[in-house]
């Protein structure tokens, strides 16, 4: 809260009276101390103003500004309460009120005296940001674009407004809307990182990895510490298969947080994908020691053990995966992958019931139709086996189209 609102308040007329004393002098000089961040003195020379004048409106606001300062909220709130009592159209102190239910996580309260304030002056421009910030943070953003497009249409361009109109589109899924923003916002300020990283991960959402890798970048050329631009730019990485790359970032974001759990699991991909397997496994091994229910950790594992032919133990791990997804986020892969492992120990049954889940849950899973349409040749059963493989044939699938011309043209 800007130190200078108090002067705004001081032009609220006061009983001039000679005595050094009277509540005008103890109000300039409380006026002053709280210019020069001497709450406590502000505090007690408001509360020397209230004892003489009980309704004196400046008085609350000023103490209540400086209670503010000193993290006092409830305090803050009281003084409010009172100043809002003896003034209720003062628009300006209905807003500070909301600033420190904002500060209180208390949005829904916020909101509405952001609310109350626009009502008083429809022009209001912070009321509409903070409004709209308020409205993010319980989860409103349809509204919160909407008072982020009034800030900007009466405020002009403002790069935070932009900003936080991006992350609301990017919460409703409107990637493009969020990059247009995060484009205006960086147009504005060009040494944004945080536009530049949101803007790279809307455009990750879209598929767009090139672009989103130049955005990260953009990110830590701004600030060479910024851990989540290298966790993401290395997730990135991975989806163009440059695990090199993804590879240094990660390790990176892992030198500047040793606990992050994320960056251990994803390096483990990376590596694994680079043949890596031991590196992997360790990697792997330290993200489910900092989240003991990290279910892709477990998943990658076992992706890691089939690749050593290590069947039983990748069973245990797709096994693990399965457990913890499949309560909220059912895991075709799992399912598909733990067959393959049977498969190989030729267990046969439980190989098929796996591929049969796996297919259930992606209709369209090639692989799965194929794998299972082979293990039915194995269990001898051709007309299975052969709607299997040409369902996989018709998906385009080599594996499927080969089996298919061998076995059942």
């Amino acid at each position: 809260m800007k130190k200078y609102i108090i002067l705004s308040l001081l032009s609220v007329s006061f009983t001039v009276l000679v005595n050094a004393q009277s509540p005008e002098a103890l109000m300039t000089q409380a006026s002053g101390e709280y210019k020069n961040s001497n709450y406590v003195s502000a505090i007690s020379l408001c509360s020397k103003v209230i004892q003489q004048k009980p309704d004196a409106f400046v008085a609350y606001c000023t103490r209540g500004l400086s209670y503010y300062q000193l993290g006092k909220f409830d305090a803050a709130i009281t003084d409010y309460n009172k100043a809002i009592e003896y003034n209720p159209n003062f628009a300006e102190v209905i807003y500070y009120r909301g600033l420190v239910y904002d500060k209180m996580n208390k949005y829904e309260s916020s909101v509405s005296d952001y609310t109350k304030a626009i009502q008083i002056n429809p022009n209001y421009t912070d009321a509409y940001y903070k409004r709209g910030l308020g409205y993010y943070n319980i989860g409103k953003y349809d509204y919160a674009v909407l008072d982020f497009a009034k800030t900007i249409q009466i405020g002009g361009d403002m790069a935070d407004a932009y900003f936080n109109r991006g992350l609301s589109y990017y919460k409703m899924d409107k990637f493009e809307a969020a990059i247009t923003d995060f484009d205006k916002t960086i147009a504005l300020k060009p040494t944004y990182k945080e536009a530049y990283f949101n803007r790279g991960l809307s455009q990750f959402k879209l598929d767009n990895f090139e672009p989103a890798v130049a955005d990260f970048t953009k990110s830590i050329t701004n600030d060479p510490n910024y851990l989540e631009a290298y966790y993401n730019r290395g997730l990135t990485y991975n989806k163009l298969e440059k695990y090199p790359n993804a590879i240094l970032d990660l390790t990176k974001a892992i030198q500047l947080k040793v606990d992050y759990a994320d960056a251990y699991c994803n390096l483990g991909y990376s590596l694994f994908k680079s043949s890596r397997y031991d590196e992997a496994m360790s990697n792997l091994n330290k993200a489910i020691g900092l989240k003991t229910d990290y279910a892709d950790a477990f998943f990658y594992l076992g992706l890691v053990l089939s690749k050593q032919k290590q069947y039983e133990s990748a069973i245990i791990d797709f096994t693990k995966c399965l457990d913890l997804k499949d309560a909220k986020n059912p895991f075709p892969k799992g399912y598909y992958n733990r067959g393959v492992a049977y498969m190989a120990l030729n267990k046969n049954d439980e190989a098929m019931d796996d591929f049969s889940k796996a297919i259930k849950l992606n209709p369209d899973y090639a692989e799965a139709y194929s794998k299972r349409g082979l293990v039915e040749i194995t269990m001898q059963k051709k007309p299975e086996s052969c709607a299997d493989l040409k369902k996989a044939a018709d998906m385009g699938l080599e594996e499927a189209i080969n089996a298919y011309v061998k076995n059942c043209d």
